[in-house]
């Protein structure tokens, strides 16, 4: 996506937020029919679906406390173009501190018209120099090139980066009574509580014994995932499963609590 960065940018350029790069990030949302997403819920359903994808943790990117690690597709794509070419030109890994966020998870200062709800939008965590420069010089040449539009944030410090340039395709929406399809099957995932969430898989991800539930490994997957989708924690899954590290196996079967 990003074949070649061109790093010079003009004085004229900055980073700094403003009402006109708020509506050109709101309004490139509404004219790719993007859907904003209301709860988290509706994310997951979103994940599912494939209308958004997981973030992955690679050799060029990292994610940092990030709660929902999901993003439409050319986001994805962009991430993962500028992590490559980032490592390439400072040495780190690119560190991405946000995705998609529900609506009804904003935090209090946000815009009302955040793109973050409808996955086209990542935050960047402000890395120190001089890989600072590099990213400042970089998202400066690709907002002047009409790829994205970014903004420095001091509260707390990182770049937000929308990516303009998204596939037109219909709104997500969530049914609120759809029956599941033939080869869907509904389990639920217990808590330590006791309260259970549906969770609807057509591949029979979840196999369901008599005293204790497993999960077989998909590609993409990672423990946070895992963890969130079926109310338990990283540390459980690793403890149950007698796991040293997070690294996992494609076809691995995890316990689950």
């Amino acid at each position: 996506m990003l074949a070649a960065l061109p790093v010079a940018a003009t004085s004229a350029q900055t980073l700094r937020g403003s009402a006109a790069s708020v509506d050109l990030m709101y309004s490139s949302a509404h004219s790719h029919d993007l859907a904003f997403l209301k709860t988290r819920d509706d994310l997951y359903a979103a994940a599912a679906s494939g209308a958004l994808e997981l973030i992955t943790i690679n050799d060029d990117l990292t994610l940092d406390k990030v709660a929902y690690p999901f993003v439409l597709p050319n986001t994805h794509r962009f991430a993962d173009s500028l992590a490559k070419a980032y490592h390439a030109g400072c040495g780190e890994r690119l560190a991405i501190s946000s995705g998609a966020r529900p609506m009804d998870e904003q935090p209090r200062n946000a815009s009302p018209k955040s793109v973050h709800p409808t996955g086209m939008a990542i935050d960047i965590h402000k890395p120190a120099e001089p890989c600072l420069t590099w990213l400042r010089k970089n998202l400066l040449a690709l907002e002047d090139a009409h790829v994205i539009e970014a903004t420095e944030e001091r509260h707390p410090p990182h770049f937000h980066v929308a990516v303009l340039k998204q596939l037109r395709e219909p709104p997500f929406r969530v049914a609120a009574s759809a029956a599941p399809t033939p080869a869907a099957k509904t389990v639920t995932a217990k808590s330590s509580g006791g309260k259970g969430r549906p969770m609807a898989s057509s591949t029979g991800e979840v196999a369901v014994g008599s005293k204790q539930s497993t999960y077989k490994v998909r590609a993409g997957d990672n423990l946070w995932t895992i963890a969130e989708r079926h109310n338990t924690t990283v540390d459980d899954l690793k403890r149950i499963n007698h796991l040293t590290s997070t690294r996992l196996k494609v076809g691995t079967e995890l316990k689950l609590p």
